[in-house]
């Protein structure tokens, strides 16, 4: 039996029609703001506000007088810690405890005797107001000796998230991409409304760890349904259009996060609006092109019937099962790849009575794709550091958390739609490697420039947010183009696995400004650069249709050349002579095979006369 390479297939169905851009528009929510909430919510709820000791002396007076006479000063900042062990009421008057205070006056400057004995907080602490009524930290006094409960919960999530990529990636390739993302639509959003009411910060850890398994395969599952819908010509669109709807979505939570000051309001109204999604029961289809990877011809015939109905495309019954029992008719829409007889010889080929069963370690025995798989892998690990480091690591900026996070993700959308146009024009290898240069240069220059003033330091930090935004943007379609249907979501589950083991420490990475503010930036900056000098490995994929075996993954980019760029080739295009093109949905092919793969020759084996061939 013949493979049908299902991107042929969309020809006749419409690649870019009415069911794929109503499906496409349906998928973006849940794989955006419940996804983008999930991740990310923490940094308003568990946000840490500043806080000094509590001294019931002094309740009496302003805030700026109790830290004057009550906390220790070391010349830049008063103590988060620490305070001052004397009775108040035997060195200050009556009138001044009573919070009777000479008129227009306040103590600008510590007022203190050296000899008083300085203690820890010996009466809980209070927290500055302005940006939080109430966070979980505020709440159950999580500074000080317990400041490290915050970033262990974050740490939680994403060892959660290590597992649940696996899980959910093996799911999607064994048991379909549909079961895969309901599962997680209901984890996440159940337990989303869970944690909170969590009685305390114990049971909101073990929440958060539990909802950490649906991230952020909840992003990567529709993504990769959605790359599986559509063809080769709407998925630059259809990439960046979700990342751009993701930094849309963090950008409304900063909006939420400062009008919802208190975290119980916060919680729920990050969790409870996604209650409807359990509808997509209903809505959300298998994807054919995996049914085709598993040889269910018959249910893929269903949902490519629907399609065109949707589509107002015309074509047969059993149309797939036609294209699979009579080759001449495939290969109208088909691609045949010849290789040279010694690229054929680099290719492990599995006995004929052990067919290729598509896991993992059978991606791992071909070189080429291991090669490429290993790149990727490192690729994603340096995105996911730099891309949440920088996340979290808006309230280290000097600047109120909620704006800081506002700008954060507001830059994401020009980087998005800067990269639809330029992959389109230039494939995603260069804007890839130019994108995370840009990132990671702007985040080392952090350290080449005074901390004062702050806006120098701010708005590099945005320019390698919007740097790292974009090639994070472009990781994951880049990967879903490369990597073969039949392991893909385990491919880009264990990709995201490795970079989830990076995840775990980012936190870590981001709590290290206490020592330096910009530190945690030269960190990032770094590896952001070191996964921009290895992205140029990589082939191109620009008009590529999707890999569909093993086999076809490891053909691809075996020649490639690293310097040569899409922009630069001209198109060779030549007629062909054979069927008419009606049988090929009205329309006539246009097959774009980038000349640096290993496809050395295009060519079709049955010659259609209003079909043409082209190759870059």
């Amino acid at each position: 039996m013949a493979s049908i390479n299902f991107d042929s297939v969309l020809e006749s169905l419409g690649a870019e029609g009415r069911y794929q851009t109503v499906l496409y528009y349906l998928l973006c929510i849940p794989a955006t703001i419940p996804a983008a909430f999930l991740a990310f919510n923490q940094v308003f709820l568990s946000a840490t506000p500043g806080h000094w000791c509590q001294i019931p002396q002094l309740a009496n007076l302003t805030i700026e007088n109790r830290k004057a006479l009550a906390i220790p000063f070391d010349g830049t900042k008063y103590s988060s810690c620490t305070m001052y062990h004397v009775d108040y009421n035997q060195i200050l008057p009556e009138a001044i405890l009573a919070g009777i205070w000479p008129a227009n006056t306040s103590l600008s400057q510590p007022v203190v005797d050296s000899t008083w004995p300085v203690v820890n907080c010996l009466y809980g602490w209070e927290y500055d107001k302005t940006q939080y009524d109430a966070t979980l930290v505020t709440e159950l006094n999580l500074v000080c000796d317990n400041k490290w409960l915050p970033s262990f919960s974050t740490t939680l999530f994403y060892v959660g998230s290590l597992f649940g990529n696996l899980l959910f990636g093996w799911i999607a390739d064994k048991w379909g991409r549909r079961i895969s993302f309901l599962l997680m639509i209901y984890m996440a959003v159940m337990l989303s409304i869970a944690t909170a009411f969590s009685p305390n910060y114990t049971v909101y850890m073990v929440f958060r760890a539990i909802n950490g398994l649906t991230f952020p395969a909840l992003f990567q599952i529709p993504y990769i349904l959605v790359m599986e819908l559509v063809g080769p010509e709407f998925r630059t669109f259809a990439g960046n259009g979700i990342s751009m709807f993701f930094g849309l979505s963090l950008a409304l939570l900063a909006g939420l996060a400062y009008f919802l000051r208190h975290w119980f309001h916060l919680a729920l109204a990050t969790s409870v609006p996604f209650l409807p999604l359990f509808g997509y029961y209903w809505v959300v289809p298998e994807s054919p092109r995996w049914l085709l990877s598993r040889n269910r011809i018959d249910e893929a015939e269903a949902i490519v019937q629907h399609i065109a109905r949707i589509n107002k495309r015309t074509i047969p019954p059993n149309y797939l099962r036609s294209l699979q029992q009579h080759p001449d008719l495939l290969l109208q829409t088909d691609i045949n790849i010849k290789l040279s007889t010694e690229e054929q010889q680099e290719i492990p080929r599995h006995p004929s009575h052990q067919p290729s069963k598509g896991t993992m370690l059978e991606l791992l025995s071909y070189p080429n794709m291991r090669r490429k798989f290993y790149i990727l892998t490192f690729l994603w690990l340096a995105n996911s550091v730099a891309y949440n480091g920088l996340s979290y690591n808006s309230s280290n900026l000097g600047v109120s958390d909620t704006l800081a996070f506002f700008i954060n993700a507001i830059v994401e959308a020009p980087a998005y739609v800067l990269t639809w146009w330029a992959m389109s024009r230039w494939g995603r290898r260069w804007v890839t490697c130019l994108t995370m240069l840009l990132g990671g240069l702007a985040c080392c220059c952090c350290m080449l420039v005074p901390e004062d003033p702050l806006w120098i330091s701010v708005t590099l930090a945005m320019i390698g947010k919007f740097g790292i935004a974009a090639s994070f943007g472009i990781i994951f379609l880049y990967a879903s183009e490369l990597l073969p249907t039949v392991v893909r979501s385990q491919a880009m589950a264990i990709a995201s696995f490795v970079a989830g083991i990076g995840l775990i420490a980012f936190p870590y990475i981001v709590f290290l400004a206490v020592y330096s503010r910009l530190l945690p930036l030269l960190i990032m900056g770094l590896l952001a650069t070191a996964g921009a000098l290895c992205s140029v490995l990589l082939p191109e994929t620009l008009g590529v249709s999707l890999p569909q075996t093993l086999e076809e993954g490891e053909a691809f980019g075996l020649r490639h050349r690293i310097w040569s760029c899409p922009a630069g080739r001209k198109r060779r295009c030549q007629k062909v002579d054979g069927v008419k093109s009606s049988d090929i949905g009205n329309e006539s092919l246009v097959l774009l095979v980038p000349s640096d793969a290993a496809i050395t020759n295009a060519e079709f084996s049955q010659q259609p006369p209003s079909s043409t061939s082209c190759s870059l």
